[in-house]
């Protein structure tokens, strides 16, 4: 294609910016192939981190030729909010078991962070930066993912064990009340003699 026939199309770089970032996320959703939740959780890991890892390999033309022009455009930023956004909801879709029982700001916190390492950032990190290979890359996002689903986990069982204290916390005082209360004296019965 032509400059001449892009910017007929297109009046400005912004227009372009989110045209290929809506035509980027279309395909990624048309490639998306849901994995069973109800799956062992090393089988769902493992499958979402792969899966993360060929959507991030297809994007990364795209996602490198637009890296130098991100902090001057809405556009661009907006993209990566976007893309963040569907990897925090895939996540919620696919691990939500791990999420029972856990705090909201806690649970936004991990969400965040699982959002943040498999997405673009991180992984221009690994692939770029580190230069492993994508086999290897994959096995640290898996890395990542495992652990921070681990703490969501923990910090469920927290809780729940910290729920749980605190009702027993809110009843004792009412039981020890009641053990408290003075046990009126019982005498013995005088004896009734019935007339024969």
């Amino acid at each position: 294609m032509s400059l001449r026939s892009l910017w007929g199309h297109f009046g400005d770089l912004e227009t372009l910016f989110a045209v290929t970032g809506a035509e980027l996320m279309r395909r990624q959703v048309d490639a998306y192939e849901p994995i069973d939740p109800s799956l062992p959780l090393e089988e769902r890991i493992d499958a979402y981190c792969r899966q993360r890892a060929e959507m991030l390999e297809y994007i990364a033309p795209f996602a490198r030729s637009s890296e130098i022009r991100v902090p001057f455009s809405r556009e661009l930023q907006r993209n990566r909010v976007r893309y963040l956004d569907r990897a925090r909801y895939e996540i919620r879709a696919l691990f939500s078991d791990q999420f029972e029982g856990v705090d909201g700001t806690v649970r936004t916190h991990i969400e965040n962070l699982l959002g943040v390492s498999t997405t673009w950032p991180t992984w221009v990190s690994l692939r770029d930066v580190l230069r492993l290979p994508v086999p290897e890359a994959v096995e640290v996002m898996k890395r990542s993912v495992s652990a921070l689903l681990a703490e969501a986990s923990g910090a469920g069982r927290q809780q729940a064990v910290a729920r749980v204290a605190q009702e027993k916390a809110a009843v004792a005082p009412h039981r020890r009340a009641q053990q408290s209360r003075p046990v009126p004296a019982v005498t013995p019965r005088e004896q009734v003699v019935v007339p024969a």
